[in-house]
Parts: C-alpha cells; structure tokens; sequence
C-alpha cells in the first residue's frame, strides 16, 4: 500500500490501489458494508432507487461492484432493465452469482468499463446512479460527465457518497471510527488490514457535500439537489440533465 497521504497520489497510482484493494476484499466485501454501516448501507441505496424516476426503464449502474444497487433497481420494477459497469472483474463476477441466486438474470447485465470512458451510446438510458464509487475515480468531473452524456435529457444522474456530519460531537466520534475501527475490523474480518486503511482516507479525502453540489453544476446538470441521510453520514446528490 502507497504510504504517500492519499491527496498527493497520482491517478494511475490510485486507479492500480483500487483495482488491487477491491479485488482482496471481494469475498468479504457485503459483509464488512453491512458490519460497519449498521445496515444503513441498505436503507441507503434503498432511497437512491426511490429517488430514480417511476416512468425510467434503462438505467446504468456505474461502479457497480458486488451489485447491490443494480439489485436493489432491478427488484423495483419488472419492466426495469439495468446495466453494472466497474474496472473490477472480480466484484462483478460476485455480482453475476448474486444476480442468478435472485432469478434477475436477463434483467441486469453487467459490463468491464472506464467510469470516465464509458462504452456506450449517447442518450441510451432513463437515468444514472453510483454508489461509494465515485470517490475512487480520479477524475470526477469526467465521471459525472460521462454519465451526462449517457443519460437522455431530463434524465437524472444519482451519487451516493459518505461524508463527516456537521455535528461536532458525531464528527468527532465518526473519525475515530474510520481511523480506528474501521481499520481494525476490515483487517480482521478480511485480512486486509491496509484495503480497510484506504477506505476511511478515501472518504475523509472526499469532497464536502457543498463541493460536490458545485461538481454537478460543473458537469452541466440543472435541478440539483442534496439529501443528508443519517445525520449526515452519507449523502445522496441527484441531477438533471439538461
């Protein structure tokens, strides 16, 4: 692991990390989210399919992962279809296995892609989410642009991130749980304890919500809005695109 403080990596050092990291932790990932969220890790991504518009029926999954969220859009609705999209193979593979066991093969298709170079037509689908990946790309602002770009007009873009609470004391007690506890459990439960290292530096080397509000006005979106979800530990970002 890079001993350099994250925010002075460079983005192929940070695209080679992630690959490796998320490509360790692969067989214990779902279970460490749901460990060291509490479970509101599912309650959040259930919120960001509410938030999707009920008329959408394509909608792309970028950083998909292990898949919860592709899974989460694809139980909504029988009519939905959905594309998963990651640089790690090894976590979609998981997602394809998670995929069949919920008899949603041949509604959910899951595809190797850039976030910021993605292999798709302009205006091909309804709407566009990511969930705890966009923080993991080095150029977010081509992120959301590409997913802009993929997504017809009017659609919406939609980012979950986690974030620090404005809360003094809950600020103070959630940095001593990623520097601490995070670490601990993420290295006892999968053996990596510098893959559970990078994840807490990951989130507190994020931008603020306000930042990321003013990075999807940058990308070009209109009717931007911020959801807090659990006082502010996580934040849904919604856009439209124009």
């Amino acid at each position: 692991m890079n001993a350099k403080p994250l925010k002075n990596w460079t983005p192929d050092e940070r695209i080679s990390a992630v690959k490796n990291i998320f490509n360790t932790i692969t067989p214990h990932y779902d279970l460490l989210n749901r460990i060291m969220s509490g479970r509101r890790d599912v309650a959040w991504r259930k919120f960001a399919v509410e938030r999707i518009p009920s008329n959408a029926r394509k909608i792309l999954d970028v950083a998909t992962g292990t898949g919860d969220l592709a899974i989460a859009i694809a139980e909504r609705n029988l009519g939905i279809e959905v594309v998963g999209v990651d640089f790690v193979e090894k976590m979609m593979r998981l997602a394809q296995n998670k995929t069949e066991a919920k008899k949603l093969t041949g509604k959910i298709e899951y595809s190797a892609a850039d976030a910021t170079s993605l292999p798709f037509n302009s205006n091909e689908f309804d709407s566009a989410t990511i969930a705890f990946g966009l923080r993991n790309i080095p150029d977010r602002l081509a992120a959301l642009k590409e997913m802009g770009r993929v997504v017809k007009k009017g659609g919406k873009v939609i980012t979950l991130e986690m974030t620090f609470p404005k809360n003094l004391r809950l600020r103070n007690f959630f940095k001593w749980y990623l520097n601490n506890m995070i670490p601990m459990l993420g290295g006892i439960i999968s053996g990596n304890r510098s893959a559970y290292r990078y994840l807490p530096d990951s989130i507190q080397d994020f931008l603020t919500p306000d930042e990321l509000s003013d990075l999807f006005e940058s990308a070009g979106f209109t009717s931007i809005n911020k959801f807090p979800l659990t006082f502010g530990l996580t934040y849904l970002h919604e856009g439209t695109v124009a």
